[in-house]
């Protein structure tokens, strides 16, 4: 009965990787196009995909840990 509960916590991790994916291609190609934008205005400094990442983290550790 674990591995359905594991698969479903594994699909969304992957899906969370996948939100990020979109985050970093946009800031990366599609920000930087925006002509009328103001360049202090933080939103591509990184510090919310840190958070995600952090979040996926401990996802992958609570996923591993309920494998054993």
């Amino acid at each position: 009965m674990k591995k359905p509960a594991l698969y479903v916590v594994a699909g969304v991790i992957a899906f969370q990787l996948l939100i990020i994916a979109g985050s970093l291609v946009g800031c990366f190609t599609v920000y930087p196009k925006i002509t009328n934008r103001d360049p202090g205005d933080g939103r591509c400094d990184g510090e919310g995909i840190t958070e995600l990442m952090a979040q996926i983290t401990a996802a992958s550790f609570a996923l591993y840990a309920g494998e054993k």
